[in-house]
C-alpha cells in the first residue's frame, strides 16, 4: 500500500461523518425530497465508502457497481439525469475542498484529488452505460412487442380479407351465372342486351376487388403458383403504353429511364397491378396541380446489384403524419378512397422478397422498390 495514499485515505476515513453530512445536504438542497432519510445516508456512505478504497486499491468493477445502483435509485426516484449530473459534479467538488484542507504534503494533496477526478470520471462513465443498457433495454422489449403486434395484426387482417373475400365471392358467382343464363335466353337482338353488358362489367369489377382483397393476405392463393420469368422493364413499357391516354388527357409528362433489364422470378399480374397503382397514385397527385406535371419511372441496378424500381412524382407531398402509416389497411391521402392500394402493393412487393419505401426530396414523391438481387438475372439493355 502506497504510504502516501494511505494516510490520505486514513485522514479522510477520521471526517467519514461530516463530509457525508454534507453530501445529504447537497441532495436534499438540489432535489429538496426525501422520504427515507436513512437509505440516503447508506447509500451515500457506501459511496464514499467506495473512493476511499479506490485511493489506494483502484477497483473499477466495484464502482461499475455503484453506478448501477446510482442509475437505478434516479430512476425509482424520477430524477432528471442533468440534475444527477449536477449533484455528482457537487460532490466532487464538496470531496476535493476536504482534501485540500487536509494538513498533508502537496504532493499527497495532488495525488488524492487526481484519484478522486479518476473516481467520479468512472463512476460517470458506469452510470451513462448503465442508463444506455437500460434504454436499449427498453427499446429491445418495445420492438418486440411492435413485432408481435404486427404479427397479429397481419394474422387478423389475413382472416379478415379471406373471410370477407370468400363471402362475397360465393354468391357473385351465383349471381353471375344466373345473369348469364338470363342472357342466354333472349332470342332476339334487344336494349336487354346492352344492359347484361354493363351488369356483366360491374360483376368483372367486382371479381377483380375481391381478388385484390386477397392480396391483402399473408396466405398463399391461387395467383401465387403461377410464378414466371417477369422482364422489369417489359412490365415499365406495358404500363407506360396503359397509362400513355390518362397521361395525355391530363398533360402529364412522363419520363421513363431503364438502362438494364431485369428479369425476376413472380407473378406478373400482381407486379403489374403493384406498378398501376403507384402510377395511379401519381396521377390522383397531380391531378390539382396546375401544371408541369411530371412522373419518373426508372430502374436502375446498383454496384452491389441491388435492383430499384423507382416511380415518382413532383405533385403535394405527403402529409408528415401518414408517413409512418402509409402502407396500412385503410390509411389513404385520397377523400374517396378505400386506403387499399398501397397495402396490397406492399404485400405484393413482400411476397417477391421485396421491400417498398417513400420519401421526400426536392418537391419529388418517390416510391422505391428494392429487390433481391439474387433472385434476379440482369441483361445490358442501352436505349
Amino acid at each position: 500500500m502506497n504510504p502516501i495514499t494511505s494516510s490520505l485515505r486514513e485522514q479522510l476515513g477520521k471526517i467519514e461523518c461530516t463530509i457525508v453530512s454534507e453530501l445529504v445536504e447537497s441532495f436534499n438542497a438540489r432535489f429538496g425530497f426525501h422520504t427515507h432519510l436513512d437509505d440516503l445516508v447508506y447509500n451515500i456512505r457506501t459511496l464514499f465508502g467506495y473512493f476511499l478504497e479506490f485511493i489506494t486499491e483502484p477497483n473499477e468493477e466495484k464502482i461499475s457497481q455503484a453506478g448501477k445502483g446510482i442509475e437505478k435509485y434516479r430512476i425509482s426516484k424520477g430524477i432528471d439525469w442533468k440534475e444527477l449530473a449536477l449533484f455528482l459534479e457537487d460532490s466532487r467538488t464538496i470531496i476535493e475542498a476536504w482534501i485540500t484542507e487536509q494538513k498533508l504534503p502537496d504532493v499527497e494533496k495532488a495525488n488524492g484529488i487526481a484519484n478522486l477526478n479518476k473516481f467520479f470520471f468512472y463512476l460517470h462513465k458506469s452510470v451513462s452505460l448503465y442508463a444506455d443498457q437500460v434504454k436499449n433495454d427498453e427499446l429491445r422489449k418495445k420492438n418486440e412487442q411492435l413485432r408481435q403486434l404486427e404479427t397479429e395484426r397481419m394474422k387478423t387482417l389475413t382472416k379478415l380479407s379471406n373471410t370477407f373475400a370468400h363471402e362475397i365471392r360465393n354468391p357473385l358467382t351465383s349471381i353471375k351465372g344466373f345473369v348469364q343464363l338470363l342472357e342466354s335466353r333472349l332470342t332476339a337482338p334487344s336494349e336487354e342486351h346492352m344492359y347484361f353488358h354493363y351488369i356483366n362489367q360491374e360483376i368483372n369489377e367486382l371479381e377483380e376487388q375481391v381478388n385484390q382483397i386477397l392480396l391483402l393476405s399473408n396466405n398463399k392463393n391461387h395467383q401465387d403458383t403461377n410464378i414466371t420469368a417477369v422482364s422489369l422493364k417489359k412490365l415499365i413499357q406495358n404500363t407506360a403504353y396503359a397509362f400513355h391516354p390518362v397521361f395525355q388527357e391530363h398533360m402529364i409528362e412522363l419520363e421513363a429511364s431503364y438502362d438494364k433489364d431485369v428479369i425476376i422470378p413472380g407473378i406478373e399480374d400482381q407486379l403489374k397491378l403493384a406498378l398501376y397503382k403507384l402510377v395511379q397514385n401519381a396521377v390522383d397527385a397531380l391531378i390539382n396541380k396546375p401544371s408541369d406535371r411530371k412522373i419518373k419511372i426508372s430502374l436502375d441496378v446498383k454496384e452491389d446489384e441491388e435492383v430499384i424500381l423507382l416511380i415518382a412524382n413532383n405533385g403535394p407531398p405527403i402529409p408528415q403524419m401518414l408517413k409512418s402509416s402509409l402502407f396500412d389497411p385503410f390509411v389513404g391521402t385520397k377523400e374517396l378512397g378505400k386506403g387499399l392500394g398501397l397495402a396490397i402493393t406492399k404485400q405484393i412487393v413482400s411476397k417477391h422478397n421485396g421491400y417498398i419505401s417513400v420519401y421526400s426530396i426536392d418537391n419529388w414523391t418517390s416510391f422505391k422498390i428494392t429487390f433481391n438481387s439474387s433472385l434476379s438475372s440482369i441483361k445490358q439493355n442501352k436505349i
